[in-house]
């Protein structure tokens, strides 16, 4: 080997270790940060701001799920519930074993789902405690909606009260099915005078349906008006909720004096 090629050869050696003792001093390159590095925080600090009013409904499953999965990326969860279920209020009626068969949702985040609908109706009750004389409209339909409103069935109720429109008891007369509930007027009005009412309520809900009386209803109830008078129980009133929360009043409607 001659002086020349020597020198080249030399030359390349020298540039390869030079080249890999550079790679050996570089600091890695950092890894990119998630695409999610931050988000949770995001969502909570966006809800603490605003409430939920400006979320979409796969987000508030998003934040929920925050709490039931806290590794998990609940993202495309929220989504697949909506998808399946079509409204957040379909994901929170739905039964537990259907919640379990959308991928990521556990036993646990089953059940906390189903706790929401649960916990939201005994705040409601928590906060009429408080106003347990019913003399108002207001105090009424708030009192059924709270009652009635997170049923998947049609559900009769009869709120017994006294003298001065105190509630008594709140009695489950009857529970049926999705679109309907029938009652017998004799166990009303044993019922009514065991709790020694003055004056009654009649409440149901159409979980699936507008607020509005059938046929059946006017006349069952008009016959159960006549039954009460009998043995001197006044009925107020027979409500209907529907599956918006709106309610409808008997009373109103036929004008009762």
């Amino acid at each position: 080997m001659d002086s020349e090629e020597k020198n080249t050869q030399d030359r390349a050696e020298a540039e390869e270790q030079y080249e890999k003792k550079k790679k050996e001093k570089a600091p890695e390159k950092s890894r990119p940060a998630h695409t999610h590095h931050g988000h949770r925080e995001r969502m909570r600090n966006r809800f603490l701001k605003s409430g939920l009013d400006a979320f979409e409904s796969h987000e508030i499953l998003e934040l929920l799920l925050f709490y039931a999965l806290p590794r998990v990326n609940t993202n495309p969860i929220g989504h697949e519930l909506i998808r399946e279920f079509h409204s957040l209020s379909g994901v929170l009626d739905a039964d537990i074993q259907d919640l379990k068969q959308i991928k990521g949702i556990s036993e646990n985040a089953a059940v906390f789902l189903k706790l929401i609908p649960q916990v939201a109706r005994q705040y409601q009750l928590d906060r009429l405690r408080e106003r347990r004389t019913l003399d108002t409209d207001t105090k009424i339909r708030e009192y059924v909606q709270a009652k009635l409103g997170f049923h998947t069935e049609e559900r009769l109720l009869l709120l017994c009260l006294g003298e001065y429109l105190q509630l008594l008891d709140c009695v489950e007369i009857a529970v049926g099915t999705e679109n309907n509930v029938s009652f017998d007027i004799r166990q009303i009005v044993e019922c009514a005078v065991r709790r020694h009412s003055t004056r009654i309520i009649l409440a149901h809900n159409h979980p699936y349906g507008n607020a509005e009386f059938s046929d059946m209803d006017l006349f069952t109830t008009n016959s159960l008006k006549d039954a009460l008078g009998g043995v001197h129980i006044q009925l107020l009133d027979h409500l209907v909720v529907g599956k918006q929360g709106d309610v409808i009043s008997m009373r109103q409607l036929l004008d009762w004096e």
